[in-house]
């Protein structure tokens, strides 16, 4: 009896040990990938675009992700996870790392990290046409300006908030001008601008850190020393951009020292210089040129700010100031 039930248990024994060699493994090849996101430390679920980027069969392999929480079977090796767009917020970096190991039969965790924006109002007002930097009345509507001259803009900004913060700021200011003509034998003739572009043409009170400022011409970077033709009778506009960082409750003046007239005689960061002496001419009247000239400008928020009330970002158009310049004298 004992014979037997040993036999019975030796061919138990090799059925198992036959199994154990003809059936496959079950280790795992793959491992998982969560994709989590936060708001201000709290989770938080919905839609957001990122990418998890790692090994396989075609590596590259990337994985478009389009909603948190989310999962993915994903090959072993290194992952990096990308934030794309959306969220609900400002996105701020990715935890533990964006850049991790996956590891077969184990999950790897990528958090997206968002924050709320603050709440900031700001404004922008058109302050004043200023002649070599005096305000001009607002009912005097044509000055006329000659070598040594300058003419700029003056608006008045605030930002709101909470007390104290430093918010950055982009401002886009804007200068139309038409020229209307020089008189006399030059009329209808085209005149030239030279772009200066030159630091502290742009200046706030009290004072405010610049970190960058760029004159355009609709909207096309130009750099110094190039030539803006002003055509006749066709308005071109003038643009600067800066960008700046201004302090919650401060109200400032921002003063843009547009245009200067044969600069020797001590006139200040320009923007742009204007015409030469455009003809020989012994009758000063037949050698001016005349221009008109508008002013707008907007400010926009930076990065991690919300404006509370984006209708009061922008100017309308300023009143009209002519101005006649005449190089002779």
């Amino acid at each position: 009896m004992r014979r037997k039930l040993f036999s019975i248990w030796s061919v138990l024994l090799i059925l198992v040990l036959s199994l154990t060699v003809l059936v496959p493994g079950c280790t795992p090849t793959t491992g998982t990938i969560e994709v989590k996101a936060t708001l201000d430390g709290s989770p938080w679920t919905g839609a957001v675009d990122y990418t998890l980027t790692g090994p396989g069969a075609t590596a590259p392999t990337v994985i478009n992700g389009t909603s948190v929480d989310d999962t993915f079977t994903a090959d072993p090796g290194s992952w990096t996870c990308a934030y794309v767009s959306g969220g609900p917020g400002i996105f701020v970096d990715i935890t533990t790392s964006a850049t991790q190991s996956v590891v077969a039969g184990e999950t790897t965790t990528f958090t997206l990290n968002f924050v709320s924006p603050e709440d900031v109002d700001i404004s922008v007002t058109f302050k004043s046409w200023t002649h070599n930097g005096v305000p001009i009345p607002p009912q005097t509507t044509w000055v006329y300006v000659y070598p040594g001259d300058w003419i700029d803009v003056e608006y008045t900004e605030h930002v709101s908030g909470e007390e104290d913060a430093h918010v950055n700021v982009h401002q886009t200011s804007w200068l139309s001008v038409h020229n209307i003509g020089p008189w006399g034998e030059g009329q209808g003739a085209p005149v030239n601008l030279h772009v200066v572009n030159a630091p502290g043409a742009v200046s706030m009170d009290p004072s405010a850190d610049i970190s960058n400022q760029q004159a355009t011409v609709e909207g096309v970077p130009f750099q110094p020393c190039a030539l803006v033709p002003l055509p006749y009778c066709e308005p071109v506009t003038l643009d600067v951009e800066v960008d700046l960082e201004l302090v919650v409750c401060n109200n400032y003046t921002k003063t843009i020292n547009w245009i200067g007239f044969n600069p020797g005689g001590g006139v200040p960061m320009i923007l742009f210089d204007g015409p030469p002496v455009l003809f020989e001419s012994h009758d000063d009247f037949y050698n001016s040129v005349t221009f008109n000239l508008t002013a707008k400008a907007c400010l926009e928020p930076g990065e991690g700010f919300e404006d509370t009330n984006p209708d009061n970002d922008c100017t309308d158009w300023s009143p009209t100031l002519t101005i006649t310049y005449n190089p002779a004298i």
